[in-house]
């Protein structure tokens, strides 16, 4: 099977794809964790939550920067091979998993808990 041009382009968009996600969902992560936005997660309140605010910034921000770091290790991958075709369902698992953990650690937390 010859080599097509074709074939690098596909991999390379697919490998900025996962990049430029990555990279954002980080900031998003950073953003939660050391800057306090905690009003980026969704259904979160301050008022209503039995969590503190400290531990939602520590725990939410973990887990975010986490999946954005993991996506971007994914673009770098992407980026210098070819990934197998299962690699997003992989990825997705591994995202349900990681907001599944991150809802159990937030109800978990008792409101004295600090991070």
């Amino acid at each position: 099977m010859p080599f097509e041009p074709t074939d690098m382009l596909e991999a390379g968009s697919l490998a900025i794809e996962w990049l430029a996600t990555g990279v954002f969902v980080a900031v998003l992560g950073a953003l939660i964790k050391f800057a306090g936005w905690t009003w980026l997660l969704a259904g979160y309140s301050e008022s209503t939550s039995s969590a503190s605010d400290d531990v939602v910034q520590d725990v939410g921000g973990n887990a975010i920067l986490r999946v954005g770091i993991a996506l971007v290790v994914v673009g770098v991958v992407a980026s210098v091979t070819t990934p197998p075709s299962f690699i997003g369902v992989v990825v997705g698992g591994v995202i349900l998993v990681e907001v599944a953990r991150l809802i159990y650690r937030l109800n978990r937390s008792s409101p004295s808990q600090t991070a």
